[in-house]
């Protein structure tokens, strides 16, 4: 993720937190509970690696078409968060 790296981190931490936060207090779940259904620390590196592919394409017909290619790996990673709600 080349000079956003740092920040994107941070970012992630705290909204993970925020949201496991917010979620406790409008579900019966407690903040380890939802934990499970945070990706995992596999999910999160395939979709960083993905991210990472993305933002060293500069052209960004290019870019989509990447992403497009691989949704698979981010989709999976929504669709297992997804998953625990329903």
């Amino acid at each position: 993720m080349g000079r956003f790296k740092n920040a994107a981190r941070k970012a992630r931490k705290l909204t993970n937190k925020q949201l496991a936060d917010e979620l406790a207090a409008i579900t019966p779940f407690d903040r380890d509970r939802l934990r499970k259904f945070l990706p995992s620390p596999k999910d999160q590196k395939a979709f960083l690696e993905l991210m990472e592919q993305v933002e060293a394409e500069t052209v960004m017909d290019t870019k989509l078409a990447y992403l497009r290619q691989n949704l698979s790996t981010a989709g999976k990673v929504v669709f297992k968060v997804l998953r625990s709600f329903l």
